[in-house]
Order: structure tokens, then sequence, then C-alpha cells
């Protein structure tokens, strides 16, 4: 078959955009399609795991009992922990003349052990990730994390926000769901009874 120099770049034009649908819908297919599920759960148990042994380890080490996030805010303003940014000193400081390091401390195994619930579960996914996202962050800024292992936990809750569609699939979001939506039709009539209760009298 014999083409018109005219119509041949329209071809590879044609040919080039459809490639490049084809590309894109394969890079989509795991953020988008349901069947990725199982992928995103094996992901979501392993990144779990990690947040619920970080979790233990630091109420096993006396954390609702004491104040490691103070001594370690201390050592940071001191200068005796290196920091990869300086402007953290100055948080660290100022988070201890607030004297809200104790609370830190104690609420920290909590909101790992949150973290890993959640993304075992699958309820409430990208919520988790977004919040151990800054957690990662915030153990990077004070010395004691490392790009080299927070790095890739970082970047796999950051595809978990990608996914958003679809990185529940597999869990207990849905059940979640219904209780809760079990529980506020049972809340309401009695709200609504108890307001015209108080109107009648």
């Amino acid at each position: 078959m014999i083409t018109s120099p005219n119509q041949q770049p329209t071809t590879y034009t044609t040919n080039e955009s459809t490639i490049g649908k084809q590309a894109l819908a394969v890079i989509r297919w795991p953020f988008t399609n349901r069947l990725s599920s199982p992928v995103w759960l094996a992901l979501r148990l392993y990144i779990a795991w990690i947040w619920f042994q970080m979790g233990i380890s630091k109420l096993q080490a006396g954390w609702l009992t004491s104040d490691p996030v103070g001594a370690m805010f201390k050592l940071i303003e001191k200068g005796s922990i290196a920091v990869p940014l300086p402007f953290y000193r100055g948080v660290a400081s100022a988070l201890l003349d607030a004297g809200v390091s104790p609370m830190i401390s104690h609420s920290m195994p909590f909101l790992e052990l949150a973290v890993a619930l959640s993304l075992a579960t699958g309820v409430l996914v990208p919520a988790a990730a977004v919040g151990a996202i800054l957690l990662n962050i915030n153990i990077i800024l004070s010395g004691i994390g490392t790009p080299a292992f927070d790095g890739p936990i970082i970047a796999s809750e950051v595809l978990f926000l990608m996914s958003y569609r679809v990185v529940g699939g597999i869990g207990f979001e849905r059940l979640a769901g219904c209780i809760l939506s079990a529980a506020l039709n049972l809340v309401r009539p009695a709200r609504k009874q108890a307001v015209v209760s108080s109107q009648k009298s």
C-alpha cells in the first residue's frame, strides 16, 4: 500500500498516541483497578508490621511513664544529636519551652499503633498514610531516622495515597462503615426524642 508523504506523519502520530495511551493505562492499572488489591494488601501488611513493632517497642521501653522525646529534644537543642536541617533545633527548643514533650512521648506509641491498625485492616488508609508520612518526616528531621530506612517507607505511604480508590479493597472498611452507619441511626432517633422532650417541657 502506497501512502503519500503527507499521510505518513498522521499515521505515526496516531500510533504514538495509541502506544502512549496503552502505557498510561498500564501505569494507572495498579492505582485504579480492584484486581490490584492483593498487591496493596501485601504492602499494607508489611508497612503495618513495621509501625506495629515501633509502637510496641516504645510501650515496652516505658514511653507512657517517662519522657524520651523531651530528653531527645534537649540533646538536639544542645547539638549532641546531628539533625539534617538546622531549623529543627529551634523547633525542639520551642517544644521544650511549651512543655509538650511528655504529651508527645505518651501519645507516640498509640499513634504508631493506630497507623499499624489502619493499614492492617484497610480502614481509613489514606488518612493513616498522611499521618505516617508526617511521623516519618519528623523522625528524619529529629536525626534519629535515616532516608535509607524511612525513605522507602515514605514512598510506600505515598503510593497508598495515590491508590486511594483501591488500596483498601481487601479489608474491613465497608464493615466499619456499616457499623458506624448503624450506630448513627441508633443515636439520631434518641437525639430527636430528646429535642422533642425539651421543647414540650
